[in-house]
């Protein structure tokens, strides 16, 4: 007999990929039941409504891939925030975890391709990912750059955020128009190493930290 918690893990990847597929209102919830091969009655007992397990799709697809941000590599090693070269590596380490859980080879395709969805065409559910996943996230971004430059605006904090985003972004969203520009398959592992590096040696000389020696 299929475990409780088998079945719910089941309905989400199997409700994920069939979201990524064809979007929110084009799935219902027997193509969810038909991909995953349970009851239909599974669905309402587990998630009571398609939207709620639409929700629970898009937080597993964000928490089994990015997972990392400024507050969590902090509260793995406070010491790090008591000196400038700890808070460049700060910067250095949550950069560089950023472009391995976003762009790993091995994620499932449509993890990235739900949010993507989700970020290009938002539905209700982005009500609750902006309040339990993406502000949480930022503000994390924005609060470590205002704790090294407490002179800095609020908007100078989202402003230097948004350069790790817009880059993660636009290499995620943009992956085939970037190619088709350079006229080559480049945005590979290699390449996100070689961004990674030059974007966390951007973002920290942009907050006066002394540059980790492998970024000088």
């Amino acid at each position: 007999m299929q475990k409780t918690s088998d079945t719910r893990e089941l309905l989400i990847v199997s409700a994920g990929e069939i979201f990524a597929e064809h979007g929110f209102d084009g799935v219902s919830t027997r193509m969810i039941a038909d991909r995953a091969g349970v009851k239909l009655s599974a669905i309402h007992y587990h998630f009571g409504t398609k939207d709620n397990l639409y929700v629970e799709a898009c937080i597993a697809a964000h928490e089994r891939g990015n997972i990392t941000n400024f507050a969590i590599v902090i509260a793995e090693n406070p010491a790090l925030a008591e000196t400038p070269e700890g808070q460049a590596e700060i910067i250095r380490t949550t950069i560089f975890r950023k472009f391995h859980d976003v762009f790993r080879p091995d994620r499932p395709e449509w993890q990235t391709k739900l949010l993507l969805r989700e970020l290009a065409n938002p539905t209700e559910a982005m009500k609750t990912l902006v309040e339990k996943i993406f502000k949480p996230d930022a503000e994390s971004a924005a609060n470590f750059y205002q704790s090294v430059r407490p002179d800095a605006t609020d908007a100078e904090a989202a402003a230097w955020s948004d350069l790790m985003y817009g880059e993660l972004l636009l290499y995620k969203m943009a992956k085939r128009t970037v190619e088709m520009i350079r006229d080559v398959n480049m945005l590979n592992e290699q390449f996100y190493r070689t961004a990674a590096s030059k974007l966390a040696r951007a973002m920290i000389l942009e907050a006066e930290l002394p540059l980790p020696a492998d970024l000088q």
